[in-house]
């Protein structure tokens, strides 16, 4: 799903919430490990603000959207990317899309931490780089050099996802199991 589906689903459901946060946060949260899909559904309806009704109206959807980041989670070939706007939006607006994204995906992982939860060194690092990026701010000017180093900075988050995800799901992988029921 991409940020415009996922755009056009919240207009749908009238529902106020940021396609880059929601994914940030669904990340966050499957890289903490196993959970039963109406668990992810409660969690993911409780932070959209979704009534009961429109949660059953999504859940097929949302279900796919699940499966879907938890593939790119776990694709060996390091494809995974955040869902955030096109370029085609000014780089102060998709910078602000980053911040929601890695703010949620730390409020993600922080609501699925165990006691159990244990990183390396290098993702203890990502973490701390990922709740920075969180805090970005748009106050200043973009010069030419903007779109690479914004190219450059979604580079970093995806492999900083995961190496974090690598490190809590070492045996994950393309013939692992799929986490979600």
């Amino acid at each position: 799903m991409t940020f415009e589906q996922l755009e056009d689903l919240f207009f749908t459901l009238q529902v106020k919430a940021d396609p880059s946060g929601f994914h940030g946060f669904l990340c966050g949260r499957l890289c903490c490990g196993t959970m039963p899909l109406e668990t992810l559904v409660e969690t993911s309806t409780s932070w959209l603000g979704l009534n009961e009704e429109q949660g059953e109206a999504v859940e097929n959807p949302l279900r796919d959207f699940y499966e879907e980041a938890l593939t790119s989670l776990e694709d060996i070939s390091f494809l995974f990317q955040p869902i955030l706007p096109d370029d085609e939006l000014p780089l102060p607006e998709r910078l602000v899309a980053v911040g929601a994204w890695c703010s949620n995906y730390i409020s993600g992982l922080g609501e699925g931490m165990s006691a159990e939860f244990e990183v390396s060194e290098d993702a203890k690092e990502a973490l701390q780089d990922i709740a920075s990026i969180g805090q970005i701010s748009v106050d200043f000017e973009t010069d030419d050099d903007g779109e690479r180093d914004y190219a450059e900075l979604i580079e970093y988050i995806r492999i900083a996802v995961q190496l974090i995800f690598t490190d809590l799901h070492p045996d994950s992988g393309p013939s692992a199991e799929p986490t979600i029921h």
